[in-house]
This record gives structure tokens, C-alpha cells and sequence, in this order.
């Protein structure tokens, strides 16, 4: 009888011994993983260090707390994925690829006597070179190593033939603008690296104004077969908008 009273005790004085070893260890995961979210990965360590519980049963629970906060903290400080890199790059390239088409349609119009037309064209042209700037800025800002990359030709003024030519070019080139930003979030959202889209969230709003104004502007620029002499109205319009163009999208 006594000793199955001690074996008893024994038994009821360890129950209260492994729940809390467990409820120290769930508050390890739970203090840990705050402290990688405040970038602060050094500290989870202690945490778990300092709640590890040496009996055995514990031990094996204290493990598997620790490789889950391991696994968190090096997911949470990966770092830029060698896509995010590449996409960034390409981004820099596209916003100068997109400021020379921008010059190239401004010559076109400057020699067909579309005075308007070309002083939006070059307005833009300006506008995408200081995007590109910016990117270039922000990579500096957060180390992101850049490599320009070789600016194509834009399409050749031979290409072109009517107005309409010209502003259906630039509705595909911001179209094509659009798909790379989008790109770009995509793989700085998947490695989570948050200033990344922070930085990047003006430029989607900017393309959404924009492809809606090109749009506006080539439905207008079609509509001439129908209404002659609106073409040139527009020209003086678009000369307006040229000078609004330079504060940016």
C-alpha cells in the first residue's frame, strides 16, 4: 500500500511538471517568433535557450520548438531571391527602353507638324528617365547590386505612319511596363521583402492612370475618321497634358 501511494505521488507531482514544461515551450515558440517579426533573431535564441527543459520528454518537445522558430527566422531574413535581383535590373532597363520610345514618338511627331503631340511625347520621355533614376536610387539606398543592361533600339520612325501608329505603340509599351512591375512585385512578395513593394505601390497606380489616359487618347485619335478636325484639337490638348507630364505619373 505505500508504495502505491508513493508511486502515486510520483505520478501526479510529474503531471504538473511536463505542463509546464509544455506551457513554457508554446511561450518560447510564441515570444520567438514575435522577436524574429521585430527582426530581432538573436533574442528568439535566448528564449528558447532559456525555457529548455532537461527531462526527456520535454527535450524532444524543446527540439521541435526550436526548429520551428529556426525555420521562421530564416524564412522572415532570406534576403532579396536572385529573381527579385534580375526582375529589379530589368525594371531599370525598361523605364529607360520606355523614356527613348517616348523620344522617338516626340521626333516622329516634331516632323510631321503635330507640335502638341510631340511636347507630351517629350514630356514623358522625361518622366520615365526620372523613374528609372529612382529605381536606381532606391537599389543604392538598399545595396541591390545593378548591372545596366543594353537599351534596344526603339521602333524606327519608318515604323510609323499616322498618329494612330504611334499612340497604339505606347499603349503596348505602358501595357508591357504594367506586366514587368507586376513581375516584380510578384518575387518581392515571395521573398517578402516589403520595402520592395512599398516602393514599387506608386508606380502601380501610375500605370493604372496611365494605360486609361493612352487608352482615352488612341479611341479619341480613331475617332477622326468620323469627326474631321478633332485630331488637331487633340494636338493642342496633348500640348496641355505635355506640360503636366514632367510631375510624373
Amino acid at each position: 500500500m505505500m508504495r502505491s501511494s508513493s508511486s502515486s505521488s510520483s505520478s501526479s507531482s510529474s503531471s504538473p511538471s511536463l505542463s509546464s514544461s509544455f506551457f513554457l515551450s508554446v511561450l518560447a515558440v510564441a515570444l520567438g517568433v514575435q522577436a524574429v517579426r521585430w527582426g530581432e533573431p538573436s533574442s528568439s535564441i535566448m528564449m528558447v535557450t532559456a525555457f529548455t527543459i532537461s527531462t526527456s520528454s520535454s527535450s524532444r518537445l524543446s527540439v521541435a520548438t526550436s526548429s520551428l522558430l529556426a525555420a521562421t527566422a530564416t524564412d522572415s531574413l532570406m534576403g532579396p531571391s536572385k529573381e527579385l535581383l534580375d526582375l529589379f535590373n530589368n525594371q531599370v532597363t525598361q523605364e529607360f527602353i520606355a523614356s527613348q520610345t517616348y523620344l522617338s514618338a516626340s521626333i516622329w511627331f516634331d516632323s510631321n507638324d503635330w507640335e502638341g503631340m510631340a511636347a507630351y511625347m517629350l514630356a514623358e520621355s522625361d518622366d520615365e528617365r526620372v523613374h528609372g533614376l529612382t529605381f536606381v536610387d532606391f537599389a543604392n539606398k538598399r545595396n541591390i547590386p545593378l548591372s545596366l543592361q543594353t537599351i534596344p533600339a526603339p521602333p524606327s520612325l519608318t515604323e510609323w505612319t499616322t498618329p494612330e501608329d504611334v499612340w497604339q505603340s505606347i499603349l503596348e509599351l505602358e501595357k508591357s511596363n504594367t506586366r514587368s512591375l507586376l513581375k516584380l512585385a510578384e518575387a518581392a512578395n515571395n521573398c517578402h521583402d516589403y520595402a520592395v513593394l512599398a516602393f514599387l505601390n506608386p508606380f502601380h497606380m501610375g500605370q493604372v492612370n496611365e494605360e486609361d489616359k493612352i487608352g482615352g487618347i488612341l479611341a479619341k485619335v480613331r475617332d477622326e475618321n468620323r469627326t474631321p478636325g478633332l485630331l488637331r484639337s487633340l494636338d493642342l490638348v496633348s500640348g496641355e497634358l505635355g506640360g503636366q507630364a514632367g510631375g510624373g505619373k
